[in-house]
């Protein structure tokens, strides 16, 4: 469940298709970025059926990637200032993202 609302959160955000109409300046690393936070809880629902300690890091790394991309635009050093709307969903983002990545590890730790 968690997955799939990371996974809805990211909808919004995008950069060039959602709300979020600024332009990077390192667009490709920006969006190499956003495709690994993308795909890695993708990866992770899809796996989860058959290899559940394989998408338990896939999670997990979708995750943490999460929590970095909300954090690293919350400060501003992404793309410059997020537009009110853009602070709303990195916050949305980087605290599911901290779900996904505790209940990943929590997994996998047992």
């Amino acid at each position: 469940m968690l997955l799939v609302l990371l996974l809805l959160a990211y909808v919004p955000g995008t950069p060039g298709l959602g709300i979020d109409t600024r332009e990077a300046p390192n667009a490709v690393a920006l969006g190499v970025a956003y495709s690994v936070a993308f795909l890695a809880p993708l990866l992770a629902l899809g796996t989860s059926w058959r290899w559940p300690r394989p998408a338990a890091w896939s999670a997990l790394t979708g995750g943490l990637v999460a929590v970095a991309l909300g954090l690293l635009d919350l400060a501003g050093l992404l793309a410059g200032p997020a537009p009110t709307a853009m602070i709303v969903v990195d916050a949305v983002v980087a605290f599911l993202g901290v779900a996904v990545a505790w209940r990943s590890w929590s997994f996998l730790r047992a």
